[in-house]
């Protein structure tokens, strides 16, 4: 038996595979999520699998696309608890005008929920088990947050059995202490955060004034105090704030840290989504595609200071694709923490003028699993308006991976 399945996989995989690309992407606005305050949550009257949802029609109404011929809708999202639980992702589907009969899945990868969303799309488009995917993400930390929800329970072996020490995780469970055991083992300084952070508003900010996420965001109807709002930008940009405001802030994660709320991303409501599609579909339905995927990679790292991640993920995918870090000419680099993507522009020899050049999660914000998506379907039309060629989206993973992705512009 074990031999008739084996010669089954060679036979549906010993083809040749598809090319896959990227032919729409649309995000909703990231709003400024408050747990603690929900009625300042611009969001706080929607669900985002809801939201997910219209960006399912919106892609359908935008590509022309024949709703049955969807092959899958894969979802990533870090807290599937709560409003956030999928049922098999099949929430977004049914709420959307797909049919019953598109299959559906949900993943958690945290931070890369969705960019391994759209990667397990391309692997089954490239096997032909697919021809037209839906990938994305979604999040809602107002309405359920990491942080003091009886749902979320680490397993406290990890952290008071002998066996387990070595793996730090009294640090591995705190995003913030994670940034901080980074900073202390790479020596990078506060005021270089700072630096970096100040930067990651000023860009967003100008984008947002010159309309660039105009041409990704999808504009989300609210209620607000009992009236319709209709909400079109990120809500956690400062476009005003200065150096001497983001270093005035204390530190957050322990009383003689480097890591503060300004050099750190903020909490955040959202969804992303990107549609794929084979070479033979693009050209059936005269798609102009927006990037074609290259290659990807994954790596774990140590727990306690997950924020490396991105390095060694890098790494490995730029050694599938036969390329240096120099043949990259636009990175998207997650600032989950300044000092990750700081690290990451070092170890990875790469200058910071190709880096999230229109701003990162400092300033538009981490709503975990939209984030990835978000950075994909940013980098495909980022690729397109600087006519550059090739371009890496990568985030560190709470628990301790990386994950990324090389695009090519089409």
């Amino acid at each position: 038996m074990g031999t008739v399945i084996y010669l089954s996989i060679q036979l549906t995989y010993g083809v040749n595979m598809e090319d896959v690309y990227i032919v729409q992407y649309r995000r909703t606005p990231f709003s400024r999520s408050r747990p603690n305050d929900p009625e300042r949550d611009v969001f706080n009257s929607i669900r985002m699998d809801e939201a997910l949802a219209l960006l399912i029609n919106n892609s359908l109404d935008e590509t022309g696309v024949k709703p049955e011929e969807i092959g899958d809708v894969i979802t990533g999202c870090a807290l599937q608890a709560g409003e956030n639980w999928m049922y098999g992702g099949k929430h977004p589907a049914l709420l959307s005008k797909l049919p019953v009969t598109v299959p559906s899945m949900a993943l958690d990868r945290a931070c890369a929920s969705s960019l391994n969303a759209i990667y397990i799309g391309a692997m089954e488009i490239m096997t032909g088990n697919s021809s037209v995917i839906l990938a994305g993400g979604m999040e809602h930390m107002t309405h359920v947050p990491l942080g003091n929800n009886p749902h979320i329970t680490p397993n406290m072996k990890l952290i008071l059995r002998p066996e387990y020490m070595k793996l730090d995780m009294n640090t591995g469970y705190s995003m913030g202490l994670t940034a901080e055991k980074l900073a202390d083992l790479t020596g990078i300084e506060k005021s270089e955060m700072d630096r970096f952070s100040l930067r990651s508003h000023k860009l967003a900010a100008k984008a947002i004034e010159e309309g660039y996420f105009d041409g990704e965001i999808m504009p989300v109807d609210v209620e607000i105090n009992g009236e319709t709002k209709t909400i079109t930008s990120d809500q956690s940009v400062r476009p005003h704030t200065t150096l001497e405001q983001i270093s005035s802030l204390p530190p957050a994660f322990k009383s003689d840290g480097k890591i503060t709320a300004g050099n750190s991303s903020p909490l955040n409501a959202g969804a992303s989504l990107v549609m794929l599609m084979s070479a033979s579909k693009v050209k059936e339905y005269g798609l102009t595609p927006m990037a074609k995927i290259v290659a990807a990679g994954w790596a774990g790292v140590e727990p306690s200071v997950m924020g490396l991640g991105p390095v060694p993920a890098s790494r490995k995918t730029l050694k599938k694709a036969g390329m240096d870090a120099d043949d990259i000419d636009l990175w998207e680099i997650n600032e989950a923490f300044a000092v990750v993507v700081l690290n990451a522009i070092k170890e990875l020899g790469i200058e910071e003028d190709r880096v999230n050049i229109h701003g990162g999660a400092i300033a538009i914000g981490h709503p975990l699993g939209a984030t990835g998506a978000r950075m994909a379907g940013t980098l495909a039309r980022i690729l397109k308006e600087k006519g550059k060629d090739y371009g890496m989206a990568t985030l560190c993973v709470g628990g301790g991976q990386g994950f990324s992705v090389i695009l090519e512009r089409v």
